[in-house]
């Protein structure tokens, strides 16, 4: 049973207007009553998530996915000066194509993963050092300049563990870069439960800005920048969401699909993410003991 707010340790209760969730009373962040097991973790991560639970074919939108990254690459190098000279780190690396697009930009790249057909593709297929395994586990005596949880944190058990983890792994100064729903948005307010974040247990936390900055901060984070990001997504894919997954509705799906309407890409914000960059504090420098 989840009592207190992993953000600022005040108490939890039933959501207001949100039914089966709790709701810190003191700084407003959401969450599920769910514990998960490593074991429960790797069934729901399995290739099945990537391949029609969750998404339709990620691996066959590999070139839509990474146009997205390098979107996503262009606010993140405005805070990230001689990015050749930097390494960067991804918490949930799923298969690779963040990755794949950062190493142009940067002197070297590594990532984990806990879904063992992902971290194949990305290592075996790309070549990219990626490991499977769970972040809270990883040797961090190498420091790096990046940590990324890109649309991650929201599934983690006990994310405040990983910023912790990685304000550890990062080196003075460096950078930490995450996206998740923000459950403060227009959109999600007005969604309410029907709000397309919502859906445990592959979803466990619902931050907002005020939530997630106070996380940061709570590590010694410093919040440097923070905006709506949107994605480029394929009609096929929305409408696979939609019709299949959603509404149990196959068919309409599969007649869509003959249409050849689906081949259409767009891209959308509905200024529900929220992209944050937020930076580690410089190393305080010891003033010498006077010596008498």
């Amino acid at each position: 049973m989840v009592t207190s707010c992993l953000v600022c340790e005040g108490p939890l209760g039933p959501a207001r207007h949100l039914p089966g969730l709790l709701e810190c009373s003191r700084c407003g962040f959401v969450t599920t009553d769910l514990n998960l097991s490593p074991e429960d973790f790797e069934r729901l991560y399995s290739a099945d998530y990537f391949h029609g639970a969750e998404y339709h074919d990620y691996v066959g939108e590999q070139a839509l996915i990474e146009r997205h990254f390098e979107s996503r690459l262009k606010m993140l190098l405005r805070h990230v000066p001689d990015a050749e000279t930097k390494t960067v780190f991804e918490i949930g690396c799923a298969y690779g194509f963040f990755l794949n697009v950062a190493r142009t930009y940067f002197r070297s790249v590594r990532g984990i993963d806990i879904s063992r057909d992902a971290v194949a593709h990305a290592a075996g297929t790309l070549g990219l050092p990626a490991t499977v395994g769970d972040y809270l586990d990883l040797d961090i005596s190498a420091p790096v300049d990046v940590v990324c949880l890109w649309d991650t944190i929201e599934h983690l058990q006990s994310p405040h563990r990983y910023i912790e983890h990685a304000a550890a792994h990062l080196r003075p100064e460096g950078v930490l870069a995450l996206t998740t729903g923000d459950i403060g948005s227009a959109v999600a307010r007005w969604r309410g439960t029907r709000w397309r974040q919502i859906h445990p247990p592959t979803h466990l936390h619902y931050f907002s800005r005020a939530t997630l900055t106070g996380l940061l901060e709570r590590h010694g984070f410093t919040v440097e920048a923070a905006r709506y990001d949107g994605m480029y997504r394929s009609l096929d894919t929305i409408a696979y969401i939609v019709f299949t997954i959603k509404r149990r509705q196959p068919w309409a799906y599969a007649w869509l699909k003959r249409t050849g309407l689906l081949r259409l890409n767009l891209y959308l914000n509905l200024f529900d993410i929220i992209y944050v960059v937020a930076r580690k504090p410089a190393e305080r420098s010891v003033p010498a003991l006077e010596l008498r």
